[in-house]
Formats: structure tokens, C-alpha cells, sequence
């Protein structure tokens, strides 16, 4: 095998500066300065590092407060206001007057409110009753005969077509005829007409009817008549069911509770914002209708109330109640809060007519007088102003007792100018009034 010359050829080692080994101190001291080069640039590194860091925490700490300070600011802003709670001039006083009001009166006026209800029940009727009655109804009785107006007595007669007689139980005066326009308008009047007799053939729907009385005289005969409003109903002749007298006088009493309360309940529903209707301001009168028959053994008991309600407006009403007290201050407004607690009496009739124009009443009891004050005037006479004013501006308003004020922010020494911003509370009723003497 061939032998591979240089292989056998070594390279004398050549020494240099930088193969030169230092000493072992040199060494050493080397290795030293280049661990603590190598410390400082990584503490350098280090620190440059977590200097930017807090720096970033910094700032986002310091615009998160900013912002949140802002955030405080528009919440005391917008909760920023002030808050009045006034109390007024209170007083007590007995009242024990008498009243006049008046459809048309400028101070103390009235208003009426028909009333109508009726109230029904279904009794046993275990007795049998032998009935007579007469059939009833409204006519309307027209004169076209002259301008002058014509008395019918008592017991005139009126008749159908065919021949059915029928009377007015009380006088009557037809008016006169009148010209309207050119044209002739007869007169005429309403009037309650009663069967001749009884029975169920003079039971009969709208009708027309002349009045034999006038046949003696054609031309008045045929100016006169009358037409039938209502129909005519209730005639009966014959037996029906009848409950015992204890059993009717029971059901027409509790029938006529019922109607007492409807009537109540009628009346309150009518009022309308700032009208008052008092106990006792209404009139009725009840009426027992006849018994009608419901199959062979029962019946039904029906009783019917008309009357009318007496309405007042609370603030005329007040302040007539207020002017009759001795020393009330005159001119100011007030309020009776408890003037349904008062005792409402009419005077004179015991039944109030439905077109009454004038009504006297009586008034008795403990009035408590409130003297109100304009709100807004108040608030207006507060805007902007400061705190320290508060006093005088309250000397243009007699009917205020006191306030008491809240300022937000509490730090806040003026009123606010937004009207809006400005609440005003009425203070809770007081433990005690004045008594005025």
C-alpha cells in the first residue's frame, strides 16, 4: 500500500501575542471585569426596562383618576339642587254658620245632579189576592184651537179610536197656540191619564185621542187632542200570588238600604276634579212600585228613589267657610282639608226640589284652615339668589309658618338658576294648630 507523505509532514507550532497564555492572575482579574461588564449592561437592561414600565402605570393610573373626577363632577352637578319644605300657617276653629248658595251667585254657588235608581227583589208570594187596576201612562195634549190657553178640569176624558176612556186624575192648562216663522205651532202640556176601569184591555202601546167633551163645538173638537207619550200599562183585574205583610214591609226595607247607598254611589261618581259633595247634601224620596207577578207562587217587589245631589267647589266653599271665622287673616287663599268631616244640614224643605235655584244649609264642627301660597312665585322669587336671602324673600309670602332648606352640594351658598332644579315639598300635617279665637 502506497504511503500517504504527509502524513508523516507535522507544521512546527508558530506562537503569537494572541496564543500567548496570560498568567493565572491576569486570568482571573480578566474573567472579574467582564462578569461585571456583563452585570452592569443586564442591571442597565434591566432597569431601563422597568422604568418605561411603571412610567405606562403611571399614566393610565393618572387617566383613570382624571377621568373618575370628571365622572364625580357631572354626578354632583346633576344631584345638585335645592329642596324647600314649607309649612304653612295652620289653624283651628269651630264653625257653626248658616249658608246661602245659589245657581248664579258669584261666591258660593252650586251645582245639581239628578238622581234616578231603583232596586228589585223576587219574595215567595204563597197567598192569593184578587187585584184591580188601572192602566196608566203620559199623554201630551196639543191646542191648536187659539192663541189663548185652555183649562181642562179634573176627570176630563180622552179617547181612543176605539172608544177606550181614559182621565186626568187633577186640572191642567193647555197653553195657547203661536206663530213661528209664519207658521202656526200648537200649544201643549204632559199629563198622567188613567184607565176609566180596569183591566188588561186598556193596556196598549202609543196612541192618538180626541176629547168627547169638545163635540158640541166642531171646530174646537178638532183643534184638541192629544197623542200618547208612554205606552199605557198596568191594567189587571183578576187573583195573583201575594206574599205575607211582614214578608213585603222585610224586602221593601232592605230594597230600600240598597237604594240609599246606589244613590250615594251615583252621586260620588259625578264629581268632577275640585267639586265636593258632602254627607248630607243629598234629597230623595223612595217610592214603592206595584208587585208584578213571577209564575204562581213569587213576585217581584220593586222600589224606585229620585232625588238630586248637592255639589259645591271645595275652594269657594273654603274660603266662604274661612270668612266667617274671627280671626282669620283676610285675603289670603285657603284650604279646609276636613270639610267632609263637617255637618252638612239643609234648611227649609226636607226635600230638595230638582230645580231648586237656591239652596241654605248649615255648617257645624272643627275646621282646620290651611293658608296656601303660590309655589311658583316662590321659586321664582329664589333663583339665583343666595343662601342668606332666603329670609327676606320668604317676608313677601304672610301664608308661609316656616322652611326648612337643603343645599346639594352642601358646600353650595346660592340658589340654583334652573327653576327646575328648585323643589318645593309641603311639610307633613302638624301634631297641633293655632286656635283661632
Amino acid at each position: 500500500m502506497a504511503r500517504n507523505i504527509l502524513q508523516d509532514i507535522t507544521t512546527p507550532e508558530r506562537k503569537s501575542i494572541r496564543h500567548v497564555p496570560l498568567p493565572e492572575s491576569r486570568r482571573a482579574s480578566a474573567a472579574r471585569e467582564e462578569g461585571e461588564t456583563l452585570l452592569y449592561e443586564r442591571e442597565q437592561v434591566e432597569w431601563e426596562e422597568g422604568s418605561g414600565e411603571r412610567w405606562r402605570r403611571l399614566a393610565v393610573w393618572g387617566v383613570a383618576i382624571f377621568f373618575l373626577g370628571l365622572l364625580s363632577l357631572a354626578l354632583v352637578l346633576s344631584f345638585s339642587g335645592a329642596t324647600i319644605t314649607v309649612t304653612p300657617k295652620t289653624a283651628l276653629s269651630p264653625v257653626n254658620a248658616e249658608f246661602v248658595a245659589s245657581r248664579s251667585a258669584a261666591m258660593l254657588r252650586f251645582e245639581r245632579v239628578p238622581l234616578l235608581q231603583s232596586a228589585e227583589a223576587v219574595i215567595p208570594a204563597p197567598l192569593q189576592k184578587r187585584v184591580s187596576e188601572k192602566a196608566s201612562g203620559t199623554i201630551v195634549v196639543y191646542n191648536n184651537f187659539s192663541a189663548k190657553p185652555q183649562r181642562l178640569i179634573k176627570n176630563t176624558r180622552f179617547e181612543t179610536a176605539s172608544g177606550l176612556i181614559y182621565r186626568i186624575d187633577r186640572s191642567i192648562t193647555v197653553p195657547g197656540r203661536k206663530s213661528e216663522g209664519g207658521a202656526a205651532r200648537p200649544g201643549s202640556v204632559e199629563a198622567l191619564v188613567y184607565a176609566d176601569s180596569p183591566g188588561a184591555e186598556y193596556n196598549m202601546a202609543l196612541s192618538d185621542f180626541t176629547i168627547p167633551g169638545f163635540k158640541s163645538d166642531p171646530s174646537r173638537f178638532a183643534a184638541f187632542y192629544a197623542r200618547s207619550k208612554t205606552p199605557l200599562t198596568g191594567g189587571f183585574e183578576g187573583n195573583v200570588p201575594a206574599p205575607t205583610e211582614s214578608a213585603l214591609a222585610e224586602a221593601r226595607e232592605k230594597l230600600r238600604a240598597t237604594l240609599e247607598e246606589k244613590i250615594r254611589r251615583s252621586a260620588s261618581a259625578s264629581l268632577a276634579e275640585g267639586l265636593l259633595l258632602l254627607p248630607g247634601a243629598i234629597a230623595y224620596s223612595p217610592e214603592s212600585l206595584p208587585l208584578e207577578a213571577k209564575g204562581k207562587d213569587s213576585v217581584i217587589v220593586r222600589e224606585r228613589a229620585t232625588g238630586v245631589a248637592i255639589l259645591f267647589k271645595r275652594e269657594e266653599l273654603s274660603r266662604a267657610v274661612a270668612e266667617r271665622l274671627p280671626g282669620a287673616p283676610p285675603g289670603l287663599p285657603v284650604e279646609i282639608p276636613n270639610l267632609e268631616e263637617l255637618q252638612f244640614a239643609l234648611r227649609g224643605e226636607p226635600a230638595l226640589p230638582a230645580k231648586a235655584e237656591e239652596v241654605r244649609f248649615t255648617l257645624k264642627g272643627d275646621a282646620r284652615i290651611v293658608w296656601l301660597f303660590d309655589e311658583e312665585k316662590l321659586r321664582q322669587a329664589l333663583l339665583g339668589k343666595p343662601r342668606g336671602d332666603l329670609a327676606a324673600a320668604l317676608s313677601a309670602f304672610p301664608a308661609i309658618e316656616k322652611v326648612d332648606l337643603v343645599l346639594r352640594p352642601f358646600w353650595r351658598r346660592r340658589f340654583p338658576e334652573n327653576p327646575n332644579k328648585i323643589a318645593i315639598e309641603r311639610a307633613p300635617k302638624p301634631s297641633g294648630e293655632t286656635q283661632l279665637k
